[in-house]
C-alpha cells in the first residue's frame, strides 16, 4: 500500500513539473511571437495638451507606424498629470509595445514612468524632457535652447539699443525653460530690462490675460517673448485689443502665428519647430529599440529655424513644416 501511494505521489509531481514547463514555454512563445510579429505592434502616445502641433506630431508618428502595419493609441492628457498617469496605466493594461510621452509636468510624471519601467515598456520622451531621464529610453525634441537663442538674436537686431521686455514662461515644462534660458543668455548685456516674467503655462488664454495686466503695469514695454506661439498669440490678442505697438517673439511656427507674421506687423518672428519631423524621428527611435538595434540614438535634437517676414511666403502654403 505504501509503495503504491509513493508511486502515485511521484506521478503527480511529474505531471506538475511538466505542466509548469509547458506554461513557461507557452509564455516564452507568446513573448517571442509578439516580438517577431512587428506588424501587430501597438504604440501609446500621450501629450500634455491638445493642439495642432501635437496632433500633427501624433499624425506623423501614426503614419509611420501604419506603414509598418502597426497601430497607435493617442490620448490627450488635458493639462492634468493625474489623468496622464491614468493614461499610462491604461497603456500598460493594454500591453502596448512602447509609449511616446510628452509630460504635463516634468517631475510629477515620475510615478507613471516608474510603472512603465516595471512593465518593461520602452519610453520615448518627446518635445519636453522629464526630470528623471534615467526612467526613459530616448529623448527626441527640437533644440529648445537654440529656439530661444533665435528669438534673442531677432530682438537684439530689432532693438539694437535695448528696451523693456516681458517674458511669458512655463517653469513646469523643460522645453519652455530651455527656450527661456537661450533667450536670456543672448540678450544679456545688450541693454534690455526684463520688466515682467509670468507663467502663462503655454496657453492662449493665460497669455492674453497676463499680457493685459502687464500692459497696465508697464505701458512702456517694448517687446514680449513667449515660450510658444500659443501664449504669444494670447499676448498678441491683448496687445491689439489695447492698440499698443509691442513686438512679439514666439516659438513653434504654428499656422496662426505664421498668418500674423505675414501681415508684417507686431508679431515679428517665430523660432519654428517641425512636428512632422519629430513624429518621424520618434517612431524611428522606438522601432530601433524594439528591433534591438544597438546603434539607435538615445537623444535626437532637431534644429529650430527662424520664420519671419523675410521668408514667411515659403511656409504659408502648409499648416506645419
Amino acid at each position: 500500500m505504501k509503495k503504491r501511494n509513493g508511486l502515485l505521489l511521484v506521478m503527480v509531481l511529474i505531471v506538475v513539473l511538466l505542466g509548469g514547463c509547458a506554461n513557461k514555454a507557452a509564455e516564452k512563445g507568446k513573448a517571442e511571437d509578439k516580438d517577431s510579429d512587428k506588424s501587430k505592434r501597438v504604440y501609446g502616445v500621450t501629450y500634455w495638451i491638445e493642439s495642432d502641433y501635437f496632433k500633427t506630431m501624433a499624425d506623423s508618428l501614426t503614419e509611420c507606424a501604419e506603414a509598418d502595419g502597426a497601430t497607435t493609441i493617442v490620448v490627450d492628457a488635458a493639462q492634468d498629470t493625474t489623468k496622464q498617469i491614468q493614461i499610462i496605466e491604461d497603456f500598460i493594461a493594454r500591453d502596448v509595445d512602447a509609449v511616446f510621452l510628452n509630460p504635463v509636468d516634468k517631475e510629477a510624471i515620475e510615478p507613471g514612468l516608474r510603472k512603465l519601467k516595471e512593465a518593461n515598456i520602452p519610453v520615448i520622451n518627446f518635445d519636453a524632457a522629464v526630470k528623471n531621464m534615467d526612467l526613459i529610453d530616448a529623448f527626441v525634441a527640437t533644440d529648445n535652447k537654440q529656439a530661444g537663442e533665435l528669438c534673442g538674436e531677432a530682438i537684439v537686431k530689432d532693438f539694437p539699443d535695448g528696451g523693456k521686455i516681458a517674458v511669458l514662461n512655463f517653469p513646469a515644462n523643460s522645453a519652455g525653460l530651455e527656450r527661456e534660458e537661450g533667450f536670456l543668455e543672448v540678450i544679456e548685456g545688450k541693454g534690455f530690462e526684463i520688466v515682467a516674467t509670468f507663467d502663462a503655462e503655454g496657453t492662449v488664454e493665460l497669455g492674453q490675460e497676463i499680457m493685459s495686466d502687464i500692459l497696465q503695469a508697464h505701458p512702456d514695454v517694448d517687446a514680449v517673448f513667449g515660450i510658444n506661439d500659443q501664449c504669444a498669440m494670447g499676448a498678441y490678442a491683448a496687445i491689439t485689443t489695447a492698440g499698443k505697438d509691442v513686438s512679439i517673439y514666439g516659438v513653434d511656427g504654428n499656422p496662426e502665428a505664421k498668418k500674423v507674421i505675414s501681415q508684417n506687423g507686431i508679431y515679428k518672428m517665430s523660432a519654428a519647430q517641425s512636428p512632422i519631423k519629430m513624429g518621424q524621428e520618434s517612431y524611428r527611435i522606438a522601432k530601433g529599440i524594439l528591433d534591438g538595434d544597438d546603434s539607435v540614438e538615445d537623444r535626437v535634437d532637431i534644429p529650430a529655424f527662424t520664420i519671419d517676414n523675410s521668408n514667411i511666403q515659403d511656409y504659408l502654403d502648409q499648416e506645419w513644416q
